[in-house]
């Protein structure tokens, strides 16, 4: 992986997102490029005046206050990201995008190979995570996503949610490819259908599929209800990272409206890749 990507709130930059992103960038040999986000307020329209039958417009040379004060610390911000990444000896570039923060996050993600955002990225109150910014990027990403941890730790072990569902296999297999250098890590399979049971053809396949990459591999069944199963799952793990494929045609791709998702992503004690096609 070569071009990861860290989206911003370009006023209230998430500073637990930049160090997980500063994580993976080091782990990974990556240059991390900030995306900083500016929500700027229209500028009002320009006052108008007429002269008998002339009508003459006048022209606004200044920006707003307001305005001109988001812009100043956006500047601040991302002179703060230089300085970090630079201290970190991490290779770095800037985006700044003024334009309608989703649009300009999906268009972003067209040539990521991932892009990493806090839970809360726009939230509307500190009560709001994931934000409805965040469900909307991981329903129209055009690249993975990861929502990074409130705290990092070195990942040493990667679990798999996994529902026999295509989804769910291409999570796998694009995190595979993107993050050869966690092959030595503990992998774990969380079956996560209804029966919570692995069909043995099914677990044979995907095991054979897996030892070509990675070499300790267990596999644990979920029983009860998946979501709430794999929400205590996940409440145990501290080192780990979840895979998981979303809006597919499973429990699991409707996990992200579910309230046991809204958990996960609440209790944000590890980082979350979600992936769909």
């Amino acid at each position: 992986m070569k071009k990861l990507m860290l989206a911003f709130d370009a006023e209230k930059p998430d500073l637990q997102s930049l160090e997980f992103g500063i994580y993976l960038a080091r782990l990974t040999g990556s240059a991390l490029t900030g995306v900083f986000l500016e929500d700027l307020p229209l500028a009002p329209p320009a006052a108008k005046f007429a002269y008998g039958s002339v009508y003459a417009e006048s022209i606004r040379t200044e920006n707003p206050p307001e305005l001109t004060y988001k812009e100043r610390i956006a500047e601040e911000n991302i002179r703060k990201f230089k300085a970090t990444c630079e201290a970190q000896g991490i290779s770095y570039l800037v985006h700044r995008d003024q334009d309608v923060p989703l649009d300009e996050l999906v268009a972003e993600s067209r040539y990521a190979d991932v892009i990493i955002s806090g839970p809360a990225l726009f939230a509307t109150s500190p009560l709001e995570t994931p934000a409805e910014m965040v469900k909307s990027l991981l329903n129209k990403a055009e690249s993975p996503v990861i929502i990074s941890p409130h705290r990092t730790y070195a990942i040493d072990k990667v679990l798999f949610a996994f529902d026999g569902s295509s989804s769910a296999l291409f999570a796998i297999k694009q995190f595979t490819y993107l993050f050869p250098e966690l092959s030595g890590t503990d992998i774990n399979v969380l079956q996560a259908d209804e029966g919570a049971i692995f069909n043995e053809e099914e677990k044979e396949k995907i095991y054979e599929y897996l030892k070509v990459h990675y070499s300790r591999i267990d596999f644990t069944d979920l029983r009860g209800k998946p979501q709430d199963e794999l929400f205590d799952y996940c409440l145990r793990e501290l080192n780990a990272i979840l895979v998981m494929g979303a809006y597919g045609r499973s429990w699991l791709s409707n996990l992200f409206r579910a309230s046991a998702a809204d958990l996960v992503l609440k209790l944000n004690n590890l980082p979350v890749f979600i992936t769909h096609r």
